[in-house]
Formats: structure tokens, sequence, C-alpha cells
């Protein structure tokens, strides 16, 4: 993930938020079956632009989502979780778990 040497000087949320900032991404990223529809029968006109700005304000949304999960999971760090954080430059192992955990439950309250 990160070198100790590279590791910036923010707070232990932000943190983990740089650290699994790209594995959340690619979650995101995936394109779902209506995404394939858009890719699949769209050509290069107004409704294929606005079929990828739906997908990227979707995603945008999901991330805003998990940066929420992240903070809260972020929180509950023992004081030894939050050192091996800062030498190391990762997370627990629960860690990205507990986030999908808190994400889907955040989400189902929207």
């Amino acid at each position: 993930m990160t070198s100790a040497r590279s590791i910036p000087n923010v707070t232990d949320e932000r943190l983990c938020w740089l650290i699994v900032r790209e594995e959340l991404q690619k979650k995101t990223s995936k394109l779902r079956f209506f995404g394939w529809v858009t890719v699949l029968f769209s050509s290069r006109t107004r409704g294929a632009r606005l079929g990828g700005d739906l997908r990227r304000e979707h995603a945008s949304d999901k991330m805003s989502d998990y940066a929420v999960a992240v903070d809260a999971a972020a929180q509950t760090l023992s004081t030894d979780e939050r050192k091996h954080l800062r030498a190391a430059g990762e997370v627990p192992d629960w860690f990205l778990t507990d986030v999908e955990r808190r994400y889907r439950e955040f989400r189902k309250q929207r």
C-alpha cells in the first residue's frame, strides 16, 4: 500500500481513506447491467453522453457514501491499530469488511 516514509501527515480517518480509496474506486466503477446496456446500445449521441454522465454521477454518489463509511470505521480503531496504521500505512484486516457493512447500512437508510 504505502511505505512508512510516504505516509502523509493527515488525520487517521483521512489516512484510512487514502489507503482504501483506490480499491473502493474499482468497486464503484464496475459496470452493472444498466451500464452495459447503455454501452452496447448507444452511439456517439447525446444519449451516450447522458448515459456516461449518469454512470459517473452514480459512481460519485457511491464514493461519497464509502467515504462516510470509511470515516465511521476509522473512528473505531484501537490505539494499537492506529499505531500500526501510522507505522505501516495499512488498515487492519477487518477494516474493509466493516466499511462494506457500514456502506450497506447507510445506503439502506437513504
